[in-house]
């Protein structure tokens, strides 16, 4: 069956506190509220994309316990195809999340089930008839190299977000089409420093100078984001939000809005807006997955950046 995204990547179970500040070390901090709700970079985008009406399979795998059963489940309930996702190991991936007053959050993630993932479960079929493949860095990054090998013979579009930051060579960073981080990862991946829009733009248009990179866009929360191609680096201002409640899920959501606008053959110029407003959709409610739009909720984005 042709699929419009496939998607390579973790799976989780995040469980989120809801509390006004971090804790100090040695503290013991009463929190307010406790949160249990399917998540992962992976599954997030996967998510995002087929509320917005794509046609999306996910690989990856998740452990043999009640989680495993959930995340499943609620791939399922988008319409994802779930046929290689693989029972393995004890554990399913967790994500513990903090999400302060601010709607700010951190996050500790267990890979439990995320690293069984092989490069023998990686099949050709899955790129033959795929436009775009989205990758993360929550597997292992011998499977993610391989995948986008396999994925760039066949001539798919290829969607690298490297979260949690860690080393892509050079060769593999050629392969890919867009390049999305955020300012923590674009500093780990550069050595630059990020403090400014202005810092943000020369790192994205070095990146993809030094490394031939199609395409890098740097997330820069409230001060919106920056695309750079090899001829120039535009920063795009974020969405008005009157209410920041939780942006958890936020870079995932904004992911899943390129991936539409690159199956819908949009320039960029009305992507990255059309993504924008996805993510300030999803920081108004609490969680990931819950709280991501349809296409129905952010349509008028579109008729805004035609």
């Amino acid at each position: 069956m042709k699929h419009d995204v496939v998607v390579i990547g973790s799976l989780n179970y995040d469980i989120l506190i809801q509390q006004d500040r971090l804790p100090y070390v040695g503290e013991t901090f009463i929190g307010n509220e406790l949160l249990m709700m399917p998540g992962g970079k992976g599954a997030n985008q996967a998510v995002q994309c087929a509320k917005l009406g794509l046609n999306v399979k996910f690989i990856g795998c998740v452990g043999n316990d009640i989680y495993g059963g959930e995340l499943l489940k609620s791939l399922i309930n988008n319409n994802i195809a779930t046929d290689d996702i693989y029972q393995r190991g004890p554990n399913s991936g967790i994500g513990i999340v903090q999400i302060l007053a601010s709607g700010d959050y951190c996050s500790t993630i267990i890979k439990g089930a995320n690293y069984l993932l092989t490069k023998n479960d990686i099949k050709d079929t899955f790129f033959t008839h795929t436009k775009l493949v989205i990758f993360q860095s929550e597997v292992p990054v011998d499977v993610v190299e391989y995948a986008i090998e396999r994925a760039k013979f066949y001539g798919s579009q290829i969607i690298v977000n490297n979260a949690p930051a860690r080393h892509i060579p050079t060769e593999i960073l050629a392969k890919i089409d867009y390049l999305i981080i955020n300012e923590t990862e674009a500093t780990f991946m550069s050595n630059q420093d990020i403090v400014s829009i202005d810092d943000a733009q020369s790192c994205a248009y070095t990146l993809c100078r030094d490394h031939n990179i199609k395409n890098v866009i740097i997330t820069l929360g409230e001060q919106g984001a920056i695309h750079a191609d090899e001829n120039k680096a535009l920063h795009y201002p974020a969405v008005f939000c009157p209410q920041v409640i939780d942006t958890t899920g936020a870079g995932d959501s904004f992911i899943g809005g390129i991936a539409w606008g690159i199956i819908h053959n949009r320039p960029i110029a009305q992507i990255m807006p059309f993504a924008a407003e996805i993510s300030a959709y999803s920081i108004q409610k609490y969680g990931g997955q819950s709280s991501f739009p349809l296409l129905s909720d952010v349509k008028h984005a579109l008729k805004t950046s035609d």
